[in-house]
């Protein structure tokens, strides 16, 4: 049975606590800067309790770390959880900047276990995107966006955002970019491959110094274009689930079309993801409708077997590195105003 540490007791922690319970994995060690967080989900499972992750990863009963803080203490953490011979399942993204996810990367080649969670490749829809997309030939072009309700275009910010450095520039490295994006980056990493090159631009509005809309055309190496959007929005109706939640990818091959909706990413039990297949050759339609399922809870059963089997962490060190290096591309795009060729640092020697 694998033993849990729980790093970070924010908002998104409560997904992998319970995905670790529904799967049978024991919370021993939970730790949080803020006492109180930790303590609370200590007490739930009778577990030890500290405010300096130095102490969870000595502690030699723990397998597993869970890696829940800040994007911006990402590096450190996992740094120190490789060097101490745990496991580790780290929140996206993998960490704040590409260079910092490099030194992951390179860390975790070593081979100790080691999962990026981009949850949304646990969806049964997009598993079976994947699984068609085997026998649908050459990739031609991808439609990608990921619209998120947040009306920071006609309410002004609040005081916490437009005093710079905002939390999210501090902790994240950007706006929607990193916070919403990257999802769907890592959905077009893994159907279609790593760009080569990228031509990006975002909108930071006055007063703000994050994004709060990014856009990227991606050319693949086989010749395909990924058209990407990202974006915070005021549409409150728009979407598969007319929620605000717009998320869709349409992937055209030589041989058919493939639709991807997703659903609200902290609601995922409320709707099933939709994939609608287009077959090429036949004309014919079919709709792939999935009961609602927790992505998350599937993504930590998932890795909770590999571990324990001794596979490989599902996404990886890797994938989590692709993406951020993605987005430093479509920033740096942006900034200088002209296509980039992508440098993939991690490859280049420490």
């Amino acid at each position: 049975m694998t033993r849990i540490g729980l790093i970070g007791c924010g908002n998104i922690s409560r997904f992998h606590i319970t995905g670790y319970e529904l799967a049978g994995a024991p919370i021993i060690h939970v730790c949080d800067v803020r006492p109180e967080a930790a303590q609370a989900v200590a007490d739930r499972y009778g577990a030890r309790v500290s405010t300096d992750y130095r102490a969870l990863l000595d502690d030699p009963e723990v397998d597993l770390v869970s890696v829940t803080a800040l994007s911006s203490a990402h590096r450190e953490i996992c740094l120190a959880a490789l060097d101490a011979g745990k496991a580790v399942i780290c929140e996206k993204t993998l960490t704040d900047t590409a260079d910092a996810s490099a030194d992951v990367y390179r860390a975790a080649a070593a081979g100790t276990f080691f999962a990026t969670a981009y949850m949304k490749r646990f969806f049964p829809a997009a598993q079976k995107a994947k699984e068609l997309l085997t026998d649908m030939g050459q990739i031609i072009s991808i439609y990608a966006r990921s619209w998120q309700p947040s009306d920071l275009w006609n309410t002004p910010p609040s005081q916490i955002l437009s005093n710079p450095p905002s939390r999210l520039r501090l902790h994240y490295g950007g706006g929607v970019l990193p916070c919403g994006g990257s999802h769907i980056l890592d959905l077009i990493h893994w159907f279609a491959g790593p760009p080569v090159s990228l031509c990006g631009q975002v909108y930071v509005p006055e007063g703000l110094d994050f994004d709060i809309q990014a856009n990227a055309l991606l050319w693949l190496e086989d010749g395909g274009i990924v058209h990407f959007e990202t974006c915070w929005h005021p549409l409150a109706y728009a979407g598969y689930e007319r929620n605000g939640w717009d998320e869709r990818l349409e992937v055209n091959t030589t041989q058919g079309r493939l639709d991807l909706y997703t659903v609200k990413w902290d609601e995922p039990e409320r709707n099933g993801a939709l994939l609608v297949h287009q077959d090429g050759k036949s004309g014919q339609v079919t709709e792939y409708r999935y009961r609602a399922v927790n992505p998350f809870h599937l993504e930590i059963a998932e890795n909770l077997r590999r571990f324990e089997a001794g596979e490989p962490g599902f996404p990886s060190a890797w994938d989590g590195y692709v993406v951020d290096e993605i987005i430093a591309h479509i920033y740096a795009s942006a900034e200088q105003g002209r296509v980039v060729p992508m440098r993939w640092r991690a490859k280049e020697s420490a």
